[in-house]
């Protein structure tokens, strides 16, 4: 039914529309605005049919339908627009090593996975390479390098290896070989060390050396120790075992390894009994000091002996001598140390006699403020450059022990004299330096206060560990 109605409109429509083109032919000659009219009127039925039933199901007359079958031949697909390419960067490796004993340039860089000859033979002729020419134990070294093993960057840290001046402000020194171009460079790179503040103590079983090795306290930090109290203790004869030293000082660290020590902050040092104490402070428009915990400065005019940690051989006064085998007065001291130990300045001066003299051998007179002088005597050599009529300060190295002379072994004599006499360097009294008073005093508690009271919380540690220890 609905069919037969759908062929039906279709067959009007046609009719009427073969009607009004006529019509607008006719027109077109005659009348062309009305013609365009009469077309757009024409369109009308054939496109409403087509709106009105245009979603009417046509499944029955789809064979009205005629179908075309279209062939466009398509270019065939470029292979180059089929390849990506990935810029993948090297495959780089870290590997780090610590130095041996007896390790050289060869074998480390085996280690490390180097095989890259060009930049071993840069690392030996470069003079700008020469830290790796005296490879220290201990010291890190790394390599960055590639799947081939060349070597792409490598990093020796050399503190304490060199000396240098930015070691001791603190800051941690690093040769860096680094590829550039179709060569290498190398350069030194300096980077700030963490500082931290250490405490450590221990208690004397044989020598001062000993007992901080133990304590895990720096060679550096010993010898400070052994400068501060070289005015008040004799670091061979007076020290016993069971004596004690607590000590406040800096560490400077580098990837968590301390890789230098500066200076002594503060340090207490218990011999039979009692307390030797010392604090840096800096007074404002002064130099640097170490001062008891009441403000006496602990700067001798005189060190009370020209080497460290030695023995006395011969000591002041009379006796039989080694050579001549006479009864003879011994106008100094003798100090027993190994060829070449440095012999310091006991105190600030004026050199008055380099050269040698019958007796002493090669032999150093100075000239100090007022009426003192000191003679130093047997030594092996002079400082490089020592001349009359140079100052010298206090701690100076001005010669090297030896055995030149009257001398059967190798030794230091040692001589000090007030107004031309020999005096016992050991029992005269020695003259102190200015202490802290006045205004400066409250500034001097205020600023040493942290690091003394590091010292206390200590001292109040060890109390109550022997508290506990005579409970138990």
């Amino acid at each position: 039914m609905l069919s037969s109605f759908l062929a039906s409109a279709r067959h009007t429509a046609y009719l009427c529309s073969i009607g009004l083109y006529a019509r607008q032919r006719a027109l077109r000659r005659s009348h062309p605005h009305r013609a365009r009219a009469l077309a757009l009127l024409l369109l009308f039925p054939v496109f409403g049919v087509v709106a009105a039933f245009g979603f009417a199901p046509l499944a029955p007359d789809a064979a009205l339908v005629p179908a075309y079958q279209v062939e466009v031949a398509l270019a065939p697909p470029s292979l180059a627009t089929q390849v990506v390419a990935l810029d993948f960067a090297p495959a780089l490796y870290h590997h780090e090593e610590r130095v041996a004993l007896g390790d050289t340039l060869g074998t480390l860089l085996t280690r490390l996975g180097v095989l890259d000859s060009a930049a071993e033979n840069f690392m030996r002729s470069s003079a700008a390479a020469r830290a790796l020419y005296q490879l220290r134990p201990g010291r890190t070294i790394s390599a960055v390098t590639d799947d081939h093993g060349l070597l792409h960057r490598l990093t020796y840290d050399e503190s304490q290896a060199n000396g240098s001046d930015a070691l001791a402000a603190g800051a941690f020194a690093s040769l860096i070989v680094e590829r550039a171009g179709d060569g290498f460079v190398a350069r030194e790179e300096l980077a700030p060390n963490k500082r931290s503040v250490e405490m450590r103590e221990g208690e004397i079983a044989t020598s001062l050396f000993a007992a901080t090795d133990a304590a895990g306290v720096p060679d550096a930090i010993a010898s400070q120790i052994a400068d501060i109290f070289s005015g008040d203790i004799d670091f061979y004869r007076d020290l016993r075992r069971g004596d004690r030293f607590r000590v406040v000082f800096e560490g400077y660290y580098h990837d968590g390894q301390m890789v230098h020590a500066g200076r002594v902050l503060a340090v207490e040092f218990v011999v039979a009994g009692k307390s030797h104490d010392a604090v840096w402070y800096q007074p404002k428009g002064q130099a640097g000091n170490y001062y008891g915990s009441d403000g006496r400065s602990l700067r001798r005019a005189f060190l009370r002996a020209p080497l460290q940690f030695t023995r006395i051989s011969s000591g002041f006064g009379g006796r039989v001598h080694p050579i001549l085998n006479i009864w003879k007065w011994h106008t100094g001291i003798d100090y027993a140390a190994p060829m070449g130990t440095p012999v310091r300045a006991t105190a600030d001066g004026v050199v008055k006699f380099v050269g040698q003299q019958t007796g002493y051998g090669n032999a150093i007179e100075i000239r100090h403020q007022g009426v003192y002088s000191t003679l130093y005597g047997h030594l092996s050599a002079f400082a490089r450059g020592l001349r009359p009529g140079q100052s010298v300060a206090q701690g100076d190295v001005i010669g090297y022990v030896g055995m030149t002379g009257w001398a059967t072994g190798p030794h230091l004599h040692y001589e000090f004299r007030i107004s031309g006499v020999a005096k016992d360097p050991l029992h005269v009294a020695m003259p102190d330096a200015t202490p802290v008073a006045g205004e400066e005093l409250a500034a001097f508690h205020r600023n040493t206060a942290p690091v003394n009271a590091a010292i206390v919380r200590m001292r109040q540690i060890d109390a109550s560990v022997l508290v506990a220890d005579k409970s138990t």
